[in-house]
């Protein structure tokens, strides 16, 4: 459903509920809770259908049956969250990554999640980085800020934190290649369209030269 259409349904429900405001007052005089209740009824019902035909709509514009598309929309939701409690770690923890290992790593996890949530449909490519990839990270992060954060450590402590540096960075590099991953359908995609391009320009070429020959 586009935005337009969707700011028409919901015009439409708000004129909807105001006329049977109006009809309703004009009934049942001096019963205003009465009218409330069934006015606010009316538009619990009308938003309700409203909102599932707006993702009955999305779900097949994007070839998804409802149930997968509420599925996904609802893994994205979570995958948000926690790209959200990312951020939010690595900004209160500096020293976690240098500045370009941390703003690489939040591009990434963010890329991912907008591709997918453009194109529900290639969730299904990227299960591993919502499934597992992204938990680890967030989980590795929180554990390290943790430690980081105790204002006494030993020596197995610094040890357990070089270790999960090197690991996070690990991580990173994985979630990279989930990138990679998903884009490649594009450039086969892509590599494609260029060789169907290619073929139609050399047969018009092909042609052209033909009809300068018979002149």
């Amino acid at each position: 459903m586009t935005l337009f259409k969707k700011i028409m349904a919901f015009t439409g429900s708000v004129i909807i509920v105001c006329v049977l405001f109006g009809i309703l007052s004009a009934i049942f005089t001096n019963h205003y809770l009465l009218i409330m209740l069934i006015t606010l009824a009316v538009a619990g019902i009308l938003f309700f259908f409203s909102s599932k035909a707006g993702e009955k709509a999305l779900a097949e514009k994007t070839g998804l049956t409802n149930k997968e598309y509420r599925y996904i929309r609802s893994n994205l939701e979570e995958a948000r969250a926690k790209i959200l409690r990312l951020q939010k770690i690595m900004s209160a923890h500096k020293a976690l990554y240098s500045f370009q290992e941390r703003n690489k790593t939040l591009q990434l996890t963010k890329r991912l999640y907008q591709i997918v949530k453009e194109e529900p449909k290639r969730f299904y490519e990227a299960e591993d980085f919502f499934f597992s990839h992204l938990d680890s990270l967030v989980e590795l992060t929180e554990k390290y800020a943790f430690l980081e954060s105790q204002p006494v450590k030993d020596k197995k402590i610094y040890q357990t934190l070089s270790d999960t540096r090197s690991l996070l960075n690990d991580l990173s590099r994985v979630i990279e290649k989930d990138l990679f991953t998903l884009l490649n359908q594009d450039v086969n995609s892509l590599d494609f369209e260029l060789e169907v391009a290619k073929n139609s320009i050399s047969k018009q070429k092909k042609k052209f030269e033909r009809g300068q020959n018979h002149e």
